[in-house]
């Protein structure tokens, strides 16, 4: 593999990672899941592309573009870290809302109902 196409998919693994950014900078249930398969889609091509990338270690170009990719896993690794912060958060406020708290002063575990209410 030549130094363009490596760029290419460098630039492509990025801009799926940027795209998955500007997901998660404002997330909702959509949005999450399409970010999840961004994410395993880069994260598929990066793993396919790994042998081509030790070839080409030395080049400028494509070490340019490894490191704007690399930026742009970090910012969207601080994202998703900052979603996930989110739900575990309002997960635990939620049981304390619902169920108070336990003996140790942990949040009360969310109770879900095993019903289903019809109403005709």
């Amino acid at each position: 593999m030549g130094t363009l196409a490596l760029v290419e998919q460098l630039t492509s693994a990025r801009q799926q990672l940027d795209f998955a950014s500007n997901l998660l900078a404002k997330p909702s249930p959509d949005a999450l899941e399409s970010c999840a398969s961004l994410l395993e889609a880069a994260g598929r091509q990066l793993a396919e592309w790994q042998p081509a990338f030790s070839r080409q270690a030395g080049d400028a170009i494509a070490l340019e573009e490894a490191w704007r990719l690399r930026r742009s896993f970090v910012r969207t690794a601080r994202l998703l870290q900052g979603a996930g912060d989110f739900h575990r958060n309002w997960l635990q406020l939620r049981g304390a809302l619902t169920g108070g708290y336990t003996g140790t002063g942990e949040s009360a575990p969310i109770m879900h109902a095993n019903h289903i209410s019809l109403h005709g």
